[in-house]
């Protein structure tokens, strides 16, 4: 970044990503979602592109009725002046019809960002999820914590908190000790 003024409208372009992301998911806005990735995004199986961001979506979305996502804190980091890395949080609420219940998820999005012309894009997210609880569920009848990081069934590596580096090591170091920490 050249001064101090680009550095913060860059900043806020990218904050503006999230945001436009989850009112997209939440209003099942396929075409926006699909104009927030880079041109040329990988999306798997469903294709290179922005078809194949909407062909994920599509499918996606589809899983549930509707969603209300709360996006809180946003570290962004540069690498260049045209990419740069972050994590965002974010509170999550699904409704499901059939049955008729909501599940709540607490989220973290690793994110990757590159600048093409004078925009910000999405290359890449990848969600990590801390917890996912249910409300309401006939079977549940209450509230229930399902997919805590451990549980048979889940992969620690995209659980939170695991999946920042320095948090499994700080509890493997004795207290008072530096050995093992990130520097």
């Amino acid at each position: 970044m050249v001064n101090s003024i680009e550095l913060l409208l860059a900043r806020d372009e990218i904050r503006q990503l999230a945001d436009r992301y989850a009112l997209s998911v939440d209003g099942k806005d396929l075409q926006t979602l699909a104009s927030l990735f880079v041109e040329d995004v990988d999306n798997g199986s469903y294709g290179r592109g922005r078809d194949g961001v909407i062909k994920f979506y599509d499918e996606r979305l589809r899983l549930f009725h509707c969603s209300m996502h709360l996006v809180g804190n946003h570290l962004i980091d540069f690498t260049s002046d045209d990419r740069a890395t972050g994590v965002v949080y974010c509170r999550a609420h699904h409704h499901i019809t059939d049955p008729d219940y909501w599940f709540d998820m607490a989220l973290a999005y690793w994110d990757t960002y590159e600048r093409h012309g004078t925009d910000w894009y999405f290359r890449r997210r990848q969600v990590k999820s801390w917890y996912r609880q249910e409300i309401g569920h006939p079977v549940h009848k209450d509230v229930r914590v399902l997919a805590q990081p451990g549980e048979a069934g889940t992969m620690r590596g995209s659980c939170m908190p695991h999946s920042f580096p320095t948090f499994d090591p700080f509890w493997v170091h004795q207290p008072g000790s530096t050995a093992g920490l990130a520097s």
